[in-house]
Order: structure tokens, then sequence, then C-alpha cells
């Protein structure tokens, strides 16, 4: 879900922005005079801030909660990504009983991948006709009995 909603900006409402110009200027904090110049704030950023003031201390730091843009930030941060994650969520959800409905069975909350059919020879199943353990007797052994299934495999598929 992260993956869909990263390098999405959103536009800050002027409710938020006539709150952020409203705080004084404090020159350890830049954050508020980043927020006023774009007027904009990436889903990446919205997400930092949130966490951020999550877990400020709101009584002894609130010239910093509010530089990030106080309450009214963080009741809208909250409601804009719940939005869109709720948005997100019901598109898989939809898309999964569609799937369902029309018998073709994917599961929309997992990536799509397509399966390898090239059989996987190791090195070490391929016998060398010069080295000093093949013999005779190796025609038997199972790693030439692996070897040989895996090239009558092999050659199934190609008929």
């Amino acid at each position: 879900m992260n993956s869909q909603l990263d390098g999405k900006v959103f536009p800050i409402p002027a409710n938020v922005l006539n709150f952020l110009k409203q705080q004084p200027e404090v020159s350890s904090i830049d954050r508020n005079k980043h927020l006023l110049d774009n007027g904009m704030v990436t889903y990446g950023q919205l997400k930092r801030m949130l966490h951020d003031m999550k877990y400020l201390d709101k009584k002894t730091e609130m010239v910093r909660y509010n530089q990030y843009g106080g309450k009214p930030m963080e009741d809208w941060g909250k409601s804009i990504l719940k939005q869109y994650r709720d948005t997100i969520r019901n598109t898989k959800q939809s898309k999964k009983i569609a799937d369902d409905m029309t018998g073709d069975r994917k599961n929309a909350f997992n990536k799509t991948h397509t399966k390898s059919m090239s059989p996987k020879i190791n090195v070490n199943d391929i016998i060398k006709p010069n080295s000093e353990s093949f013999s005779g007797a190796s025609q038997f052994s199972a790693k030439s009995m692996k070897l040989t299934e895996t090239i009558n495999r092999i050659k199934k598929l190609m008929e």
C-alpha cells in the first residue's frame, strides 16, 4: 500500500496554512517555513510529521508541535492518509470480489509473478568425462540418473 502512495503530493488546506502563519518563527525549526513556501507535502513527509507529532510531549514541546502544524495538521494528515489508504484497500477488495465472480481467483493483495518453467541443473549434477571420478560405473550414480531425468524432462517439454 505504501508503494502506491509513495511520491504522492498533497496540497495543504487553507486552515492548516493559516495556523502555520500564526506561529512565531523559530530559527531551529525550519519545517514551518518549508511548509508555507511549498504549500504542499509529500506522502513521506506527512507520514514522518505525523509520527513525530505523535511522540512529541505536547506539554513541554508545544512550540515544536505547533511549528509542525499543530492539531489542524494532525487531524488533516490522519484523515487524508486514512482516506487514500481506504481507497486503495477498497479497490483491491472490489477487484478480488470481481475476480471471484468471474472465476479468475487472483489475489489482488499479492503482487503478481510468473513461475519460471526452466529446469534448474546444478553444476555438481553434470558429469565431466575427463574427470578422475568418471568411470563406466558412474553412469548409474545418483547424479547421472538425475541428469538423465532432467534431460528427458526437457525433451518432453520440447515435443
